[in-house]
């Protein structure tokens, strides 16, 4: 890294630092409602020491040029009961909802939601909450579902890759999408964040709490498997994959750790079928 690279990196997390503060300083006053008219709710969970800062990845949300029409954060029955951050809980004044469900870990941001009601009024777009959105994040997201409604679409991905006899390589070797090319064989990453369409969902839920014995860490493999069963290709947004800055601090945990190395390969073995392998392996469609 040159020296012009360094401060413009110093220049980008300062500029940040000082967003964050702002919105905490300002939290108890702050109006604006974070929701909107664009027919999707908005979900995502939390945990631990990321309570504390996850309020920033909601700002963040709220601040875009579309909101959402739902914006739920879902948490465990003890994590509300032990008494929320106070920038969480203004938050609650602008249109969040805290809602209390089982610790179903990564899979609380979208099951929950998923068995709500009967009814899925609306397609859910699935957000991180370690990480800063941009203005567009969400318009951007709608305006390609409307385009391509029979997608899921998200904002990076990795190609499942296979070897010469037609078996999935292990995690590691897969790539970055460089194409919005939909395909079977791309995994969408939530963190970026990922619209689905209700039917997904729908299929999400007809398996119940499965993903806690075959796939308790892997959300993404699982609704990938969903929205395969579905008839949902995933989609990139845009041929780049895009990486969102990540709130300072917020990366003390991560399920990274557990899912590389191995962990991936051992829930995409107990997640997919023979007969999902052969829907990936047949689907040629280039993502790179």
């Amino acid at each position: 890294m040159n020296a012009r690279e360094l401060g413009v990196k110093l220049v980008r997390a300062a500029t940040k630092r000082v967003r964050i503060a702002a919105w905490r300083l300002s939290a108890r006053v702050r109006t604006r409602s974070l929701l909107g008219d664009t027919p999707v709710a908005v979900s995502l969970t939390s945990y631990g020491h990321r309570l504390s800062s996850v309020f920033a990845t909601i700002e963040s949300i709220g601040a875009g040029e579309a909101r959402p029409q739902r914006l739920i954060l879902w948490l465990t029955p003890d994590e509300i009961a032990a008494g929320l951050p106070r920038t969480l809980r203004e938050l609650e004044r602008r249109g969040l909802e805290f809602i209390a469900c089982e610790d179903y870990r990564s899979h609380k941001k979208y099951y929950p939601y998923a068995t709500e009601n009967e009814e899925i009024a609306l397609p859910l777009v699935t957000a991180d909450d370690d990480v800063l959105y941009p203005r567009t994040w969400l318009s951007a997201l709608y305006a390609e579902h409307l385009a391509h409604p029979l997608h899921t679409i998200g904002y990076r991905g990795e190609v499942i890759a296979f070897d010469d006899e037609g078996h999935v390589l292990p995690y590691q070797k897969w790539r970055a999408a460089s194409s919005t090319t939909p395909t079977y064989r791309l995994v969408l990453n939530g963190i970026g964040g990922i619209i689905y369409p209700v039917p997904v969902l729908l299929e999400a839920r007809r398996h119940g709490t499965a993903f806690m014995e075959e796939c308790p860490r892997g959300d993404d493999l699982w609704l990938h498997r969903s929205a395969l069963r579905a008839g949902f290709a995933p989609r990139q947004l845009f041929d780049a994959p895009v990486h969102h800055p990540a709130i300072p601090g917020s990366q003390k945990t991560s399920l990274m750790s557990s899912n590389i190395p191995g962990g991936n390969d051992e829930q995409f073995a107990r997640t997919y079928r023979p007969e999902d392998v052969d829907a990936i392996r047949e689907d040629r469609r280039s993502t790179v």
